[in-house]
């Protein structure tokens, strides 16, 4: 078992998203075809299953049969299970493995012990069953040291274990609440990120496939895709790379590393930057010319790409790509998803379960008439 356990991202194709995930699967093709993305290693699935005694599964069982009036005592009941998840021990064989990794990972990368890290859930497609907990996994940036991981590596698995699965599952009566098999986790190199964002190979609120939308802030990419920013926000042509558009979004907040709390909060936005745009028009055209070659390799389906540039490297090799994934909002079933035998295009895997479809009227209340809380 240990030696299928954490499988280094050099390792992974888009082929293994049986075991790592789409999100983990994907990445690691994107690495094998030459874009640049943070190195990391994955913890299985398989290596995840059945870590927890018997009875800490009984516990959880008893938790989620039990009797419950109201989305309140869901919720009780629901974080009950949480830190129970989080308090079990994984199994030595697994932490000596993840162990293993890490090292590795802090060799490659020149950092040693100083190395941060983002733990992030790589949930699978197995079943329809699993797109049904959409954006319950979550993802912990700033991570430091094997301890810290392990712990993160239980959040993870533990983020599935949220009143509205708990409700779910009383509702339909699903898999076992104890089932882990259909999670494995990430953990990647923390990008130190001068600015980030998303990118789509597409105009996300028209559908018009002959434009690539970029849109940024300083800092790390989570307040843009959490809407807590109006971001910078680019139109670009696809086939000639102009700039169409330039907008400087309203940007008060930033996501930014915290000495004090060795994590990624959201945090005021420095006022040297406020006005200021997070990207110059090179990043964007370059950005946009290797989202349209991500979604060249991905079948031709339309992209959702998140990408970041690294303070501290030269331009281009200063741009990270994240992840990727299917946009399926306008292209459903545009583009059938078979592979060419050989090819392994990575973009025709079903979408990520833990990743809500996009929504153009959400979008365009948030970025284009500003609605708040939209």
């Amino acid at each position: 078992m240990s030696q299928d356990a954490v499988v280094d991202l050099s390792a992974i194709r888009a082929s293994d998203a049986g075991r790592v995930g789409p999100k983990m699967a994907r990445l690691g093709q994107l690495a094998a075809d030459g874009w640049q993305v943070p190195d990391g290693y994955a913890v299985t699935a398989t290596a995840l299953d059945g870590w927890l005694p018997a009875e800490a599964r009984g516990e959880l069982a008893r938790l989620f049969t039990a009797p419950a009036q109201g989305h309140g005592e869901l919720t009780r009941l629901a974080e009950q299970a949480r830190a129970l998840v989080e308090s079990q021990p994984l199994p030595s064989w697994l932490r000596d493995a993840v162990a293993a990794a890490h090292a590795r990972l802090e060799s490659r990368t020149g950092r040693g012990a100083g190395l941060r890290v983002a733990v992030r859930s790589s949930a699978l497609s197995e079943d329809g069953q699993a797109a049904s907990f959409a954006g319950q996994y979550e993802t912990y940036l700033g991570v430091s040291g094997v301890a810290d991981i392990l712990l993160h590596v239980r959040k993870c698995w533990a983020s599935g274990f949220s009143a509205h699965a708990l409700a779910y599952r009383r509702r339909f009566g699903g898999a076992s609440p104890v089932r882990v098999h259909d999670l494995a986790v990430g953990v990647l190199e923390l990008v130190d990120a001068r600015s980030a964002g998303v990118a789509f190979t597409l105009d996300p609120v028209t559908g018009d496939r002959g434009v690539c939308v970029v849109e940024g802030n300083w800092g790390f990419g989570e307040s843009v895709v959490s809407g807590q920013v109006s971001p910078d926000h680019w139109t670009v042509d696809r086939s000639s790379g102009r700039v169409l558009t330039a907008r400087t979004g309203a940007k008060l907040t930033w996501a930014a590393f915290s000495p004090d709390s060795g994590r990624v909060v959201l945090s005021p936005l420095p006022g040297d930057l406020t006005g200021q745009p997070c990207l110059s028009e090179d990043e964007v055209r370059y950005i946009c010319a290797q989202a349209a070659r991500i979604e060249e390799a991905a079948a031709g389906v339309p992209q959702d790409i998140e990408w970041a540039i690294a303070r501290d490297l030269p331009f281009p090799d200063s741009v990270f790509f994240l992840q990727h994934r299917p946009e399926t909002t306008w292209t459903a079933g545009e583009v059938p998803r078979t592979e060419t035998p050989g090819t392994e295009a990575h973009g025709t895997e079903p979408p990520d379960p833990e990743e809500p479809a996009f929504d153009p009227v959400k979008y365009a209340l948030r970025h284009v008439f500003k609605v708040p809380g939209s």
